[in-house]
């Protein structure tokens, strides 16, 4: 063995105890699929996650204090540079796909022209997202979402409110498009 395949095999093994540790640590499960690149950015608050989750490349999680809360249910997927940012509680329901580059986000900042941008303290709304919803590419999920179950998110939509059941949903500002 030369130095190059010496330094990939101990590179190889790193990666593979890393991926332990964070199944174990982070989402205290052993049955979940990760790809490489997953960030845990201030592993605090309380997790949970079903069985059959997969985190693809470079998924993010924030959880920024120790009353926030994450629940994902049961078969979801994140796709490529998802980012979950919790604050306060986003549940996610059975068979949620993600797609790529989707952002979920329960807290947002204030903005007043007469004050200094950070001096306001932030806004956090729950997040809820149903079973069965597939959220396209390069959404934008806004706090206080409320997505019912059976619902289709057009790629690069902008979601805020509530999104009825049994429908498909698309655009910037998110609409009603159809029943399903």
């Amino acid at each position: 063995m030369n130095v190059t395949e010496w330094i990939h095999f101990k590179c190889t093994a790193f990666k593979l105890r890393y991926r332990a540790f964070a199944k174990f640590y982070f989402f205290r499960r052993m049955d979940v699929k990760l790809y490489s690149g997953l960030i845990i950015k201030k592993n605090a608050g309380k997790r949970y996650f079903g069985k059959g989750f997969v985190a693809y490349d470079r998924v993010i999680f924030e959880i920024y204090n120790k009353l926030a809360q994450i629940e994902i249910g049961d078969n979801c997927v994140l796709s490529y540079g998802v980012i979950v940012s919790c604050n306060e509680k986003i549940v996610i329901g059975n068979n949620v796909w993600i797609g790529e580059y989707t952002s979920i986000r329960d807290t947002t900042h204030v903005f007043n022209k007469r004050i200094p941008m950070g001096a306001h303290m932030d806004i956090s709304e729950i997040i809820r997202i149903g079973n069965n919803v597939w959220i396209g590419r390069g959404c934008l999920i806004l706090p206080g979402t409320q997505i019912g179950d059976n619902v289709i998110i057009a790629a690069n939509s902008v979601v805020k409110g509530d999104v009825q059941s049994n429908s498909l949903y698309g655009g910037c500002p998110a609409k009603f498009i159809k029943h399903l």
